[in-house]
């Protein structure tokens, strides 16, 4: 999508300025207005055998009253062993049979890597507690017989993250703005365009994919060594996303997760990655985002980085000159709200409160105009589709990706891949040169993770959708 250029510090009475608007906002001691409902049991960052047990026991009450077939019946299973994986006491014994049961279930349907996965995770946990029952030392054997005798219970902890493909050319024109050709000519089910995100966000099937790279791993999720609210698919992710951003959000995800919405919270997590690249005071982030390159070519697109670059995201579009007074204000005061929890909980001088609170607010117009939605089946949590009756499962954020055009009637669709890279691939023939779309999976009753369109099309459709009292053009700062 088009890009823009950084803010001016200038004079003006204009709040559109990301800065401005926090300074007033802070200036005239606006607050934002919560709700303090209590928040929900469930949500809270609880490790305990009696809550994981309460929890276990209350969700089988639930399934089990419902007719469910099969498949979906040994899906809320998983559900509850990760579940009571994810709240029970580090070291417990109820943590160690909980390992164990999943790996019969694992062994049950065959998937011998993830049964030796859990008995040696289970075998982690305590040693103490670890059982020497016969029948999971005679599945642990058998397990390996029909695995040829090997074990290597550790999967995905060799993964690099940094794989990517592109066979796309980002160009600009005064038409279209920024948008991305096809180098070559591409048949149906030829792959585009291959990257992975730079931030991204679950927001669904919580307790069946991992909380950073997305993939659906039901047998294999371990949990955040300190909260019970996210799981991993292996070390390599529990580390990378306590690195990149968990460390700060771990404490502070039943407040997120109760009071914001996705964008707000995924706005919240890319201003913590930008944040941990500069630690220490907040002049060297200062002087980092006002030298952020004003003149980055269109071609610089072309090619997704192997290695973060957040100088690509800043300069993504935001699309601010179609927010109205009031997203405008309800933006910079969530920002602020946001940036000051993070400073109390952490302890930082409160000069970072401004600058967070700046970054939030770009960063919650960056992704209102290029966030991607995944969707998955209801009943086949595992496949990624898109139609009228999938669900939305994540917000992912890409570079090179971001410069598609949304189009209804899109050539180019996208899901994940099972290496947590995003796929981009032609559902049509496209011709060399032609200009490729996305749809950015808009659903007009639904505003918590699509961006809106401004297309003629979609513009139209709004107004006639909304009721006559909401078609009025809104006051603009």
């Amino acid at each position: 999508m088009e890009v823009e250029g950084p803010p001016e510090i200038v004079a003006s009475r204009s709040c559109r300025n990301g800065k401005k608007l926090v300074a007033f906002i802070i200036e005239q001691n606006m607050r934002l207005n919560h709700s303090y409902a209590p928040i929900v049991t469930f949500w809270s960052n609880v490790k305990d055998n009696y809550h994981a047990l309460w929890l276990y026991e209350l969700l089988n009450t639930l399934y089990s009253s419902q007719c469910l077939n099969t498949p979906n019946l040994q899906m809320y299973q998983l559900k509850q062993l990760n579940i009571m994986i994810a709240y029970s006491t580090p070291g417990s014994k109820q943590l160690t049979e909980a390992y164990l049961k999943r790996a019969r279930i694992a062994y049950a349907r065959e998937e011998d890597f993830y049964c030796l996965y859990n008995i040696s995770h289970a075998e982690e946990v305590s040693t103490t507690h670890f059982t020497s029952d016969d029948s999971i030392q005679a599945m642990y054997y058998r397990a390996r017989v029909r695995r040829n005798g090997s074990i290597d219970p550790t999967p995905h902890n060799g993964r690099t993250f940094e794989n990517c493909l592109s066979e796309v050319d980002c160009k600009d024109s005064v038409n279209y703005g920024r948008h991305l050709v096809g180098r070559q000519t591409f048949g149906s089910g030829n792959t585009v365009l291959s990257e992975v995100p730079f931030v991204s966000l679950l927001v669904h099937n919580f307790w069946l994919r991992c909380h950073h790279c997305l993939i659906y791993a039901p047998l294999v999720l371990i949990p955040c060594q300190y909260c019970s609210l996210a799981q991993f698919c292996s070390d390599t992710c529990r580390n990378r996303a306590y690195e990149e951003y968990h460390s700060m959000e771990c404490a502070i995800m039943p407040i997120l997760l109760a009071q914001c919405t996705p964008i707000q919270f995924l706005a919240l997590r890319l201003t913590i990655r930008v944040y941990k690249m500069f630690l220490g005071t907040s002049d060297a982030l200062d002087a980092y985002i006002r030298t952020l390159s004003e003149d980055i070519r269109a071609n610089e697109y072309s090619t997704p980085s192997p290695k973060p670059d957040y100088r690509k995201i800043y300069r993504l579009a935001t699309n601010r000159k179609h927010l109205s007074r009031k997203t405008l204000t309800s933006d910079g005061l969530r920002a602020v709200s946001l940036a000051r929890m993070l400073v109390r909980e952490h302890g930082l001088p409160t000069s970072f409160v401004e600058l967070l609170a700046e970054l939030t607010v770009r960063h919650l117009h960056i992704l209102r105009s290029n966030a991607l939605v995944l969707h998955c089946s209801v009943d086949e949590p595992s496949k990624d589709e898109y139609s009228s009756s999938s669900v939305p499962y994540a917000l992912v954020l890409v570079t090179t990706g971001s410069m598609f055009s949304h189009s209804c009637d899109a050539n180019v669709d996208y899901s994940l891949s099972p290496d947590g890279a995003i796929m981009f691939v032609a559902n049509r023939y496209i011709p060399r040169g032609t200009q490729m779309h996305i749809n950015y999976r808009i659903d007009p009753t639904d505003t918590r993770y699509a961006f809106e369109c401004y297309c003629e099309k979609c513009t139209t459709k709004r107004i006639l959708d909304q009721p006559s009292t909401l078609t009025e053009v809104p006051e603009r700062l």
